[in-house]
């Protein structure tokens, strides 16, 4: 899989771009903000615990995470983020993730940069598999991935550790179309 070219957010607001060592402190702050908090399985105790999301290409793998800001397109301020994780190439399958301030919830934000990511994913590095895990609780971002063609494949129960207790989460997938 190739990660050389970045994808194209199709948005009148805002952009995709690498994720830099400026926008950690950013992303942390709305990370940990209980509406935010409360839907997501972050564990983020301090910006030092994002720091390895920033852009790093020299360090990329065919397997690596790849996070990508959401930034203004006018003022180039950190939105939100979204890119993949759990990338197995032997597989052609990633995980896809995203995250928004509050500040830029309403805006379909999400729903372009997952469509985005899709094209990208499904096209550029040649995927055949995204998926997404969403607790039941997230709404929003159920709204997102339904919105973009996901489908629901079930109920993934005590699947992950959400700041202590095995929570329950929904799987979802996209499959590249032949």
């Amino acid at each position: 899989m190739l990660f050389s070219d970045m994808p194209i957010l199709d948005h009148p607001q805002a952009i995709l771009r690498p994720l830099r060592l400026d926008d950690i402190q950013a992303w942390h702050d709305y990370l940990t903000l209980e509406q935010v908090y409360q839907h997501t399985s972050w564990n983020v105790r301090s910006p030092d615990d994002l720091i390895h999301y920033a852009w790093q290409p020299e360090q990329f793998t065919d397997s690596s995470a790849l996070r990508f800001a959401i930034a203004d397109r006018d003022s180039d301020r950190l939105l939100g983020t979204a890119g993949f994780h759990t990338v197995t190439p032997i597989n052609a399958s990633a995980e896809i993730a995203y995250d928004l301030s509050p500040a830029a919830w309403g805006r379909k934000l999400a729903s372009a940069a997952s469509a985005s990511l899709l094209r990208w994913g499904h096209g550029h590095i040649g995927l055949v598999r995204i998926q997404a895990t969403v607790l039941p609780s997230n709404l929003r971002s159920i709204n997102v991935l339904e919105r973009n063609g996901f489908e629901r494949e079930g109920l993934l129960r005590a699947y992950r550790k959400v700041r202590g207790p095995s929570l329950d989460f929904w799987i979802y997938s996209h499959i590249q179309e032949k």
